[in-house]
């Protein structure tokens, strides 16, 4: 006799990653590091076709997945390198031109994914930096942990300005 559980494994689970939620809708959405099987095809069930890991501490177990996925490599608590938020906008760029949706995480989904997510609202939709740190922060508290992240959003924005340019 087979249990419930046994019965939803068999049926391929799906369900939210930790802290998942969109930051504009079908384009872009943070979370936590998306750690089951489960997590995966909820990301795609949801049209995440693409997902961007921040944490190298915490891959996703992709293997089996049909998602594209690409690392980016930012330590704990720093800021992502200006080259790092441009590999980043260039992915959802890619993505949004087939029409699909782009996932972005770290292990907790708060400050990595915070200032690529903030990038993103500057990149797209024309936010100042500040203004897209405050509206993620309120959106998901927590994001942009610190300084050096703040700053890399409006690094990003003096990229876009064209008064920075990149490091490579």
């Amino acid at each position: 006799m087979t249990s419930f559980l046994d019965e939803f494994l068999d049926l391929g689970e799906s369900y939210a990653p930790y802290n998942f939620s969109w930051v504009v809708e079908n384009q872009l959405a943070a979370m936590a590091w998306p750690e089951t099987e489960g997590n995966l095809n909820f990301l795609w069930q949801n049209g995440i076709k693409h997902v961007v890991t921040l944490s190298p501490e915490k891959v996703p177990p992709i293997a089996n997945s049909k998602l594209e996925w690409t690392l980016i490599p930012v330590e704990e608590f720093e800021p992502p390198t200006l080259d790092n938020m441009i590999t980043f906008i260039n992915i959802c760029e890619t993505s949004l031109a087939k029409k699909e949706s782009v996932g972005v995480h770290c292990r907790m989904g708060r400050g990595r994914t915070g200032v690529m997510a903030a990038c993103f609202l500057v990149h797209f939709l024309g936010l100042r930096p500040e203004t897209a740190v405050y509206n993620l922060r309120c959106w998901r508290p927590g994001s942009v942990e610190t300084y050096g992240q703040e700053r890399a959003v409006v690094e990003y924005h003096d990229y876009l300005r064209g008064t920075k340019t990149s490091a490579s």
